[in-house]
């Protein structure tokens, strides 16, 4: 399987997987995953993100870190990150439009009281 290209995803990914399991009864949580694998939350995560990105599918949810069994765990996983994204875009207006607020005056934003 090709993973990210970043190094220590590399290296961290077979391990990473082969305490991964199917289905959602068989999810391991992040803490006993990091226990297995001995890797720090951030590398753990990381690697996780890499492994996605080289195409295998890893559900993270409330029973932890699982690989879809069936249709309806893949169906539930793609709606809760499709949620997650269309809330980061609806967040991120208010940033885009002071930014061309800020572009269209000229301005810098200072904060009231902050000395700059």
């Amino acid at each position: 399987m090709k993973y990210d290209n970043d190094t220590t995803t590399a290296r961290h990914a077979d391990q990473v997987l082969q305490f991964l399991q199917y289905g959602r009864d068989n999810a391991i949580v992040g803490r006993d995953l990091r226990a297995k694998t001995g890797l720090p939350d951030r590398v753990l995560r990381k690697t996780l993100e890499g492994i996605r990105r080289g195409g295998q599918v890893v559900i993270s949810g409330d029973t932890g870190y699982f690989i879809p069994a069936t249709l309806e765990e893949l169906q539930g996983y793609i709606k809760q990150e499709e949620h997650r994204a269309r809330s980061t875009f609806f967040t991120l207006q208010s940033a885009r439009q002071l930014a061309e607020k800020m572009q269209a005056q000229g301005e810098q934003l200072r904060m009231e009281g902050s000395g700059m």
